[in-house]
């Protein structure tokens, strides 16, 4: 059975686990980025043809693949970035988990989903974070700890998220995401909104 998409105001427990770094249980790509979710048809059209699938389905639904990425704090888990068609901006994503070789979540992404408000505010902080090691950016951008390490495939460089709700606006999900390069140092801020995905962790109490 395909999971439904959940809308949510707010996700306040979801919230508290972030905070405070506790796990109830491991929770997927999905479940950290979730926010406000919007009713996507697309997304959930989608997730029914790739969610338990291998992750050729999504490369034969999407096309070329823009970033492979692996997840650096769980053993067998990849995220897979491909465009959105018809994005003419292209600022939107599909953004797909992979567990064990099998899709186990879809999301939608949006690049500045507030939109000139996230362009000043991505500029601003990178002129703060560009150039710093991962300590410095976490300490000058109050960010906190990240919730998501992934590592590029091909460069092998980082990419770190973490979790800004409480200080944007709130559209969809906000993350602000920093690129590093093979000296561990800031080369690119952006915030990013999810808005809208398919989870089968939300489902479980």
């Amino acid at each position: 059975m395909v999971p439904k998409l959940f809308l949510r105001s707010s996700l306040l427990v979801l919230l508290g686990f972030l905070a405070s770094g506790c796990r109830a249980h491991p929770v997927s790509l999905g479940m950290m980025l979730i926010g406000d979710a919007i009713n996507d048809s697309d997304v959930k059209d989608r997730a029914g043809e790739l969610l338990g699938n291998k992750v050729d389905a999504a490369d034969q639904m999407f096309g070329e693949r823009l970033e492979t990425f692996d997840d650096t704090r769980r053993l067998h888990h990849e995220v897979v970035v491909y465009p959105v068609k018809g994005d003419l901006l292209g600022s939107s994503r599909y953004v797909v988990e992979v567990r064990n070789a099998r899709i186990i979540s879809l999301s939608k992404s949006k690049h500045n989903i507030d939109g000139i408000e996230d362009v000043v505010k991505g500029a601003a902080l990178g002129a703060t974070l560009v150039g710093k090691n991962p300590e410095a950016c976490a300490r000058d951008g109050d960010l906190g700890p990240p919730i998501l390490v992934l590592r590029h495939r091909g460069s092998g460089n980082l990419v770190r998220c973490y979790d800004v709700r409480n200080i944007t606006n709130s559209r969809g999900a906000r993350n602000c995401v920093l690129r590093f390069d093979a000296n561990d140092l800031c080369t690119e801020v952006k915030y990013i909104g999810v808005s809208a995905t398919t989870d089968p962790d939300l489902g479980k109490g």
